[in-house]
């Protein structure tokens, strides 16, 4: 009851002094709201990076000649790219054996294709990339076909002229509502005939999953060639996990054998690279734990910011009712009591501010994800953590100023005008 009243008295307090409320609580306003905005777009990110790797195949393991770390962020000079492009080719036994692993689930020889375009009539699409790819790789990449059918093993065996393409290419060569499948295509100077089409998968990192055409692995080695036209290709083995395995287990035992296999000697590094989904999100991590660390300096700073507005505000408070603090120590009210009301008036007021912070974050998180590409998610966690801080600085920058009032002499402070 005691504790409603503290409230109640603060409440009052604050409100004779509306514009200087606001004002002093502007500092707390505006690093809650960053909080809450960055968090929620961090957030929001999360949750569409991790959908995404998850769609792919979170328990993937990419066999081939380069780690995607280096032909990402553009590491290593022409002569190392060089000495990568002359390592020895994958071929299907070493895929087959893979498969033979313990922790190895199923295993499969693919092909990646650059640089191409697709046609249909007079229209034309540059692709992300062409794969050519078997029905055991389709399922390990868990590609989804929503219409039409995915490869069996005749088109395999028969090098059949035969594709499955991603929504983005159906979009940007069809008409809208004009049936793909069955329609022959253009790729490069060939023909091939759309007979499913893959369930979509959005975009990563600037590249559009959906911008994708798969063709059986035995058509791409018989039909597109590097020496007939001008393209990159690339052979790779793809390697699903046993679910009793870890990731790294696996790793362990597709590298030892691939060791062995390729004549790697025990002072020489690989000759091959295994990537893996965590590869990706390691460097997401680091990239979003800099932006973090950079909105907590942000907040913190606008926070501080505030609190030294707030302990002003609340010295300034205890002058102006120094007579007050006098009469209600007269007709008995304990120091305890008195440091009480003003703490808790230093609380209400950053409470408030950070109420309004969470409300201004959430906003311009919607409008984030509306108005741009950003994904922006506002969690229960980033709530509490933003009306967290803005009570952590009511008490940290109050308890000063509380405790000059709790130490008033009475019979001064009764004579103060």
């Amino acid at each position: 009851m005691q504790f409603l009243i503290y409230i109640k008295t603060a409440l009052l307090a604050l409100k004779t002094q509306r514009l200087r409320t606001f004002l002093t609580t502007l500092g707390v306003i505006i690093g809650v709201t960053t909080v809450i905005t960055m968090m929620s777009i961090i957030e929001g990110m999360n949750k569409y990076v991790y959908k995404v790797l998850g769609s792919i195949g979170s328990n993937t393991i990419y066999v081939q000649k380069y780690k995607w770390m280096v032909m990402g962020m553009g590491h290593g000079s022409r002569r190392e790219w060089r000495k990568i492009a002359k390592r020895k080719d994958f071929t299907e036994k070493d895929a087959e054996v893979i498969e033979k692993l313990e922790g190895i689930e199923q295993a499969t020889l693919a092909q990646s294709v650059r640089g191409m375009q697709v046609s249909y009539r007079s229209e034309e699409v540059e692709v992300n990339q062409i794969e050519g790819g078997t029905p055991k790789y389709l399922e390990i990449s868990n590609y989804e076909v929503v219409t039409g059918r995915a490869f069996v093993e005749t088109d395999i065996s028969f090098s059949r002229q035969v594709c499955i393409v991603g929504p983005y290419i159906v979009e940007n060569l069809f008409k809208k509502g004009e049936e793909p499948v069955g329609k022959a295509i253009s790729i490069g100077p060939y023909k091939f005939t759309i007979i499913g089409v893959l369930k979509e998968r959005g975009s990563f990192a600037g590249n559009n999953l959906d911008n994708t055409v798969i063709i059986p692995l035995t058509t791409v080695k018989k039909f597109i060639r590097p020496g007939r036209m001008r393209i990159f290709q690339a052979q790779y083995i793809i390697a699903r996990v046993q679910k009793e395995y870890t990731i790294n287990e696996a790793q362990k035992e597709v590298e030892n054998l691939l060791r062995q296999r390729r004549g790697c000697k025990f002072n020489e590094e690989n000759n091959f690279a295994l990537n893996t989904q965590q590869m990706i999100l390691d460097v997401y991590n680091k990239i979003t734990s800099g932006i973090f660390m950079a909105m907590i300096g942000i907040s913190s700073l606008a926070l501080v910011v505030g609190g030294i507005g707030i302990m002003n505000i609340m010295l300034v408070s205890v002058t102006e009712r120094t007579r007050e603090i006098g009469l209600r120590m007269a007709i008995g009210a304990k120091r305890k009591g008195i440091l009480f009301q003003f703490l808790i008036e230093a609380v209400v007021l950053t409470g408030a501010g950070g109420l309004i912070g969470v409300i201004l974050g959430f906003i311009f998180a919607k409008l984030v994800a509306t108005l741009t590409p950003l994904p922006a998610t506002t969690s229960a966690l980033s709530i509490i953590i933003g009306i967290l801080f803005s009570v952590v600085v009511g008490v940290f920058f109050g308890i000063y100023p509380a405790h000059r009032a709790s130490k008033l002499n009475p019979i001064e402070a009764l004579r103060y005008e």
